[in-house]
């Protein structure tokens, strides 16, 4: 169960999701801006600080934290 809730919450540069450049952990497909169910403002440094995104292929949803650094989240599985 631990690797499911570590696919749940990913890091990313917020370039590279406004340009699709972010993969879901779940199935490989590209997502972005368009996909994005909630965004949250409480997580620092600026605001939006974080987004909850829906996958369009595989359905699942997972939160994306915007950062400068990001990890892994651009790598397609």
């Amino acid at each position: 169960m631990p690797a499911i809730d570590q696919r749940r919450r990913i890091t990313a540069d917020r370039r590279a999701f406004n340009h699709y450049g972010v993969v879901c952990p779940f199935c490989g497909e590209n997502v972005g801006p368009r996909f994005v169910t909630r965004e949250h403002l409480d997580v620092p440094p600026n605001p939006p600080y974080a987004a909850t995104v829906r996958c369009p292929r595989c359905k699942e949803e997972f939160e994306v934290i915007f950062s400068a650094d990001a990890v892994r989240a651009t790598e397609r599985r």
